[in-house]
């Protein structure tokens, strides 16, 4: 539920009126008030928070194998595609490595080619019953040892293989360095990690805006959304990502991001900006003007016409556009509220009479 301005929110039904004492509505002068009838009708409330860009991912690359930086390909402030390579690792020891990995693999495939042939024999003297079981039967245990190296040594060749691949480190996406650590000739280590460069995503943006509790219910993921910056003549065109389900006990707000798409990099992080979001209509709702509602010792109400009387109505309010507001509770459709000055002048229990408008003026 939804309150404006110094608006308290409260409950009543259309039975629970404040009228004036019997007697004194006949000795007071009829005022003329303008009034609207409660109506169903769809209505949006604007969200407007301010705002911080950041990167959407903000990753600091380090060495994936440890070993001497052999070359750094990038500097602070270079932008680079997705797999553009960053840093290289001295690779000489992986290769040599890899090639000590493939030895072991053609030792061992031709370990188990012998031991297979010798099972063959094994197997044919047995058939012609010469030769016992056992050394059969220790043939074939040969066998499964020597197929098990054999895929021990390939795993270690695909190891191998990968931590050579691994010395030439690549960005996992597009974005700027925002920052370089090392150079060539360092030693980088993997546990614990060496920093080497660190990676912003710069092509989408990310506007960061705490919103105040009240409106949690209001936003959703994929609302569209304009990030206002005061550098641009326009507002950029933005969408909802995230919203949190946690409210932070301290501000009582909760943390709401939008995506913000940056694809010639105009922008850049921690700029301010202001969001404006706008979450889907509610249809269906009881809708008032707003300048009917008013508040008074900690109560909303509005003020209705009933049998020639101002009757104060307490009510519940929902949500609030620029010109009304969603009525929760406390009036049914078809009823007459007063809009406009009297709305927040009259007193309860005066008598009244509806006029139409002014000319011009929106009822």
């Amino acid at each position: 539920m939804v309150c404006f301005g110094i608006l308290a929110c409260g409950r009543a039904g259309v039975e629970s009126i404040e009228t004036a004492p019997p007697g004194l509505a006949s000795s007071a002068p009829v005022v003329e008030v303008v009034a609207e009838r409660v109506r169903e009708g769809t209505i949006s409330q604007r969200v407007f928070a301010p705002a911080s860009l950041a990167a959407r991912r903000a990753s600091r690359i380090g060495a994936e194998v440890p070993g001497r930086i052999q070359e750094v390909f990038v500097r602070s402030g270079d932008r680079v595609d997705e797999g553009a390579a960053l840093f290289r690792i001295d690779p000489e020891p992986y290769e040599a490595a890899l090639r000590r990995a493939k030895a072991g693999l053609d030792l061992a495939r031709a370990e188990r080619k012998q031991i297979a042939v010798d099972l063959e024999r094994r197997s044919a003297l047995r058939s012609d019953g010469v030769g016992s079981q056992s050394d059969l039967d220790h043939a074939k245990t040969a066998l499964a040892v020597a197929r098990a190296r054999e895929r021990q040594a390939e795993e270690a060749v695909a190891m191998a293989r990968l931590d050579l691949k691994r010395t030439l480190v690549v960005a996992p996406y597009a974005g700027s360095i925002a920052e370089r650590f090392a150079d060539e000739g360092t030693t980088a280590l993997a546990q614990p990690q060496t920093i080497v460069v660190t990676i912003h995503e710069t092509s989408e943006l990310e506007a960061r805006a705490d919103v105040a509790e009240r409106q949690q219910s209001v936003l959703r993921k994929g609302d569209p959304a304009w990030v206002h910056v005061d550098r641009l003549p326009e507002a950029i065109r933005a969408e909802v990502d995230s919203v949190a389900d946690t409210i932070d006990p301290a501000t009582r707000t909760y943390r709401v991001r939008v995506r913000v798409p940056n694809p010639d990099h105009r922008l850049r992080g921690g700029i301010f900006a202001r969001v404006e979001i706008h979450p889907e209509p509610k249809a269906g709702v009881l809708l008032i003007p707003r300048d009917a509602v008013r508040s008074e010792a900690a109560r909303t109400r509005v003020l209705v016409v009933r049998d020639g009387l101002a009757v104060a109505v307490p009510v519940s309010i929902g949500l609030v556009s620029e010109t009304h507001a969603e009525v929760l509770s406390g009036l049914e459709a078809g009823m007459e509220v007063i809009v406009g000055k009297a709305a927040h002048e009259l007193a309860p229990g005066m008598s009244v009479r509806i006029v139409a408008a002014p000319s011009g003026e929106a009822t």
